[in-house]
């Protein structure tokens, strides 16, 4: 009885271990979110105490993590935008996200790289993403203002809300570091 017990429960965790799907690798990201884009550069931003603050208040919620990854797309050696790789709490697992912004501060895609949750990955289609295109920090960005939810998915859907709005506050803080975008992007 107790092998069947255990053997249940190896199935069980196998099954959920199935549950993350990954659909796009960061180096399939530039190509996906940045077609024209010719080379990628990985970063890292540090946030310091008052970019946190800064970007807590921008995202009007707390925020624990200082640390983010990113990559300046280029084509011949100009900047054409960024990819932030963002993880965000959907239902009860992390999902994680590729965001791309172009220079001036817009979003280009909003891209489902590995979903973990059992349902909802509704949001990775075209129809539900193409809302995110264009969209700026001036934009609400948020559900039932001008996102509209997938069906079966509201949670999900508001979690890419919340990685475009909070890509956009990251590519803020990395302009404000340096004004001439491109030689912020470019130079190091």
């Amino acid at each position: 009885m107790n092998r069947v017990l255990i053997a249940f429960a190896v199935v069980a965790l196998a099954g959920a271990a199935r549950a993350d799907h990954v659909y796009l690798v960061e180096a399939q990201a530039p190509r996906t979110i940045f077609p024209d884009g010719t080379g990628a550069e990985a970063h890292e931003l540090d946030l310091g105490d008052a970019e946190l603050k800064a970007l807590e208040k921008r995202l009007g919620k707390r925020v624990e993590v200082r640390q983010y990854r990113y990559l300046d797309v280029t084509k011949s050696d100009a900047f054409v935008g960024r990819i932030f790789f963002l993880d965000v709490v959907g239902q009860s697992k992390l999902i994680g996200f590729g965001v791309g912004v172009t220079p001036d501060g817009a979003l280009v895609d909003v891209e489902v790289m590995i979903y973990r949750e059992t349902q909802g990955d509704q949001i990775r289609e075209a129809r539900f993403r193409r809302q995110f295109a264009g969209k700026t920090l001036e934009d609400p960005i948020a559900l039932g203002k001008d996102i509209d939810a997938v069906s079966g998915a509201t949670i999900s859907s508001r979690s890419a809300a919340y990685a475009g709005r909070k890509a956009l506050a990251l590519e803020e803080i990395l302009r404000a570091r340096s004004p001439d975008r491109r030689l912020g992007a470019l130079r190091r």
